[in-house]
């Protein structure tokens, strides 16, 4: 019976230890690089992007029930972590897009409005990958650039 109280002792002790490491370790959320993003389709950029948004979305609502508040965003992610704007700056910059100022918010910033460039840009992407899921991203991106005549016609030398 000894015995059996001790194993059973040796198990409540290694539960709480491993249930305490659970709750009390930072929850990770995966951030995807420009190079990640690169080739992937718009449909798998789209999934990355959810993937993001609830991941911080989640990690807002645990800190709530810690700590009783939720912080200022709400769980909103920075604009630089969604992979969805990480190619579209990538685009921009690569192709010298015409109109877009990359030191402007492209969505939510409560001290900076969103240029309607910006916006345009966004929903015309998200127009050309409607009708294409499986169309490279990028190539959807340039798409939607021209259909708004932002890329520059090039240089005759």
């Amino acid at each position: 019976m000894k015995i059996f109280a001790i194993i059973c002792g040796f198990l409540f002790v290694s539960a709480s230890a491993v249930a305490l490491y659970a709750w009390a370790r930072p929850h990770e959320i995966r951030h995807y690089t420009e190079s990640e993003l690169v080739g992937l389709s718009c449909a798998e950029i789209s999934e990355k992007n959810e993937e993001i948004i609830f991941a911080y979305h989640d990690a807002s609502i645990e800190k709530h029930k810690r700590a009783g508040s939720f912080e200022g965003g709400v769980g909103l992610p920075e604009e630089d972590v969604l992979p969805f704007i990480i190619l579209m700056k990538k685009v921009i910059q690569d192709n010298d897009l015409t109109g877009l100022d990359l030191s402007r918010p492209f969505f939510h910033s409560p001290s900076v409005s969103t240029p309607k460039i910006h916006s345009e840009f966004y929903a015309e992407i998200t127009s050309v990958c409607a009708k294409s899921p499986s169309r490279d991203a990028i190539e959807a991106m340039m798409q939607a650039a021209k259909n708004l005549k932002l890329a520059r016609a090039p240089e005759n030398s």
